[in-house]
């Protein structure tokens, strides 16, 4: 990991012990900060917090910079549960995933109150959460299968456990159908009829250890998206955006952004892949978003004249271009672009569950920090969905 720029924390043993203190209250005010408000919130950010410690919570920013750091705490009195995954909403309400609790709660997207909880009947990992019907989702789990769950009152237990040959983690509907990212392929699912015997697999775009962490992504035209690093032998040359057509269940055409040698590249060019990629899309289903290792002018910290960057791809004339720089960025937890353009990156520090950071780097090269909760890792925006 690179050096980072931000302060670190000098003992793990005091972080730990002060995250086990936290986690053992139950009471209004668990975190210090502001109040909720009905001003306009700026993002969600959902922190998975050390696991084992309940500390999974949901942070507001607000606009004018006040931050709620636990925001169902402070509304429910009681935590959110163990190691928050992703919130969706579904139906004018949020669905979080909460990983090592095995349960997905609901609740208000303005006033955060609980509207019940979906509690598994039997072991699983919950992650990501997809609607499939006005009534319906499905949960993908690192327990290799498929959970589906009412998204409609009484929520009660899953309606179903749908075992899989392998597990999945990142969705998309399209058509009827759900995609799931795996690394033997891509498999295809009909939504009215969930089951691993009927899955058929576009084998030809697979993910690996380095992109386990980038999203498949719908665009305005409905069709999926999926980035994965292309590879020539064992060197990572390039990353590849695989444009998949729902209806064909096929990869329609691929695009690819070469890596440069570092010194033949030009200032700002891509030179090497990110551990781990992160993707998003715009609000308005256009660009797609990517992080990539670019040249510099100076050398860093370590020597290497390269940082992160964040490179975005035009579905409508099929280019690659240089979006922003993310100077002083070694490894991030979660990346999105906001609906003004901003890049907003969950920065957990050194990973010893100490309270995280969200840097939103805006176009005049400013750097806003909100301090929010252990391990950030998504960053939402309420009103742009996509």
């Amino acid at each position: 990991m690179k050096k980072r720029m931000y302060p670190r924390m000098k003992r793990w043993a005091a972080a730990a012990a002060a995250t086990l203190m936290l986690a053992a209250c139950d009471k209004d005010g668990l975190y210090p900060g502001g109040s909720l408000q009905e001003g306009p919130i700026e993002c969600l950010v959902l922190n998975e917090g050390l696991i084992n410690t309940n500390e999974g919570c949901l942070s507001v920013v607000y606009r004018d910079s006040t931050v709620v750091v636990d925001a169902f705490q402070d509304v429910n009195h009681r935590p959110m549960g163990d190691v928050a995954q992703s919130v969706t909403l579904i139906n004018g309400k949020y669905f979080v995933a909460m990983n090592n609790s095995k349960k997905v709660e609901v609740m208000d997207p303005t006033t955060f109150q609980s509207l019940g909880t979906i509690l598994y009947a039997q072991a699983g990992y919950p992650r990501q959460i997809v609607p499939i019907s006005d009534t319906e989702a499905v949960v993908s789990d690192l327990r290799n299968q498929l959970v589906r769950i009412r998204t409609v009152e009484p929520y009660g237990e899953p309606l179903e456990y749908i075992p899989l040959p392998t597990n999945i983690e990142y969705l998309a509907a399209a058509e009827n159908k759900i995609f799931g990212m795996t690394s033997r392929g891509v498999m295809v699912f009909d939504a009215d009829h969930v089951t691993a015997d009927e899955a058929r697999l576009i084998s030809d775009v697979k993910n690996e250890e380095q992109t386990k962490t980038c999203r498949m992504l719908k665009d305005k035209n409905g069709d999926i998206w999926a980035l994965t690093n292309n590879r020539e032998g064992s060197r990572i040359a390039g990353v590849t955006l695989s444009h998949i057509d729902p209806a064909r269940e096929q990869v329609a055409e691929t695009h690819t952004l070469t890596f440069l040698d570092t010194l033949s590249a030009a200032v700002g060019e891509p030179v090497a892949h990110v551990n781990y990629n992160r993707t998003d899309i715009d609000p308005t289903g256009t660009y797609i978003y990517f992080n990539v290792m670019t040249k510099t002018a100076e050398p860093n910290d370590e020597g290497a004249c390269e940082q992160q960057s964040v490179y975005r791809f035009d579905i409508d004339n099929a280019t690659f271009e240089l979006y922003r720089h993310l100077p002083g960025v070694g490894m991030m937890y979660g990346f999105a672009v906001g609906p003004t353009g901003d890049v907003y990156l969950c920065d957990c520090l050194d990973y010893t569950a100490q309270r995280g950071y969200v840097r939103c780097y805006r176009a005049d090269g400013t750097v806003d920090s909100y301090r929010v909760g252990v391990y950030p890792s998504q960053v939402y925006f309420p009103g742009y969905e996509y």
